[in-house]
């Protein structure tokens, strides 16, 4: 399976940007972040000791709707979790997060928004990392979809994702712990207990007796959690590798 792709920082007048494109779904994200911003006074939602967390989903050119709404509720949970809106300077201000979908298959009226939650919650994670926003963790997403044979896809495309008996969106901290979880369709606990060692082995890779963390789905393939970091990683260094080689 190829792999996503990933680019950090790609906007100049954002306080940070990451794309994050799937092959498997064919969706494209570009992600900006800006904060810690003022926000207007008068908002209802404003927190006084701690900063709020904006999130908005612009679907292409057109405008937004009910899904994208119900995306950004989860998307605001998610990120409230990690975000350190304590911080120094945080307090009674913002931390404005922008997702613009710019290619993939769109999700029609009526089609499950899950299919493309993964894709947006790896995009908001590298933004909020590109703009040195305060995490309290990191986390890991995955897709999954049930056959009627039982058969447990990983990141179904939407056609596939139609024809599938259950689909579960699962995201797992850097701790393992699962941070967030939701399913749609027919299945019993047992499913969902495979479904959860599934996105548990593919986010984060499956620990050995002596607690490493091994490579998981295939010897080829390392969890989503370290492809991440690995992206990070080479950002930074990119980002400092004149200093470094001055040294």
């Amino acid at each position: 399976m190829v792999g996503p792709t990933v680019s950090l920082s790609t906007l100049n007048r954002a306080d940070g940007s990451a794309t994050y494109k799937c092959p498997a779904t064919g969706y494209n994200i570009l992600g900006a972040v800006n904060g810690p911003i003022e926000l207007p006074a008068r908002r209802a939602e404003l927190k006084p000791e701690e900063a709020t967390v904006e999130v908005f989903v612009k679907p292409g050119t057109t405008t937004a709707g009910v899904g994208e709404k119900y995306v950004e509720s989860i998307l605001r949970s998610v990120l409230g979790q990690i975000v350190l809106g304590r911080e120094k300077g945080f307090a009674r201000r913002g931390v404005v997060l922008t997702l613009n979908i710019v290619g993939g298959e769109k999700v029609q009226r009526g089609d499950s928004y899950l299919t493309i939650l993964p894709a947006l919650l790896h995009a908001s994670l590298l933004a909020m990392i590109s703009a040195s926003i305060p995490l309290a963790m990191t986390f890991s997403a995955v897709l999954l979809g049930v056959t009627k044979s039982g058969e447990i896809l990983r990141d179904p495309s939407p056609s596939v994702a139609k024809t599938a008996v259950s689909l579960h969106a699962l995201a797992i901290s850097s701790k393992n712990h699962l941070l967030f979880n939701e399913s749609e369709g027919r299945f019993d606990f047992d499913t969902w207990e495979l479904v959860r060692e599934r996105a548990l082995s593919i986010c984060q890779g499956e620990a050995s007796a002596d607690g490493d963390v091994a490579m998981s789905e295939g010897a080829n393939t390392a969890s989503v959690n370290a492809f991440i970091r690995e992206n990070v990683e080479d950002q930074i260094y990119s980002d400092y590798a004149h200093k470094l080689d001055s040294i």
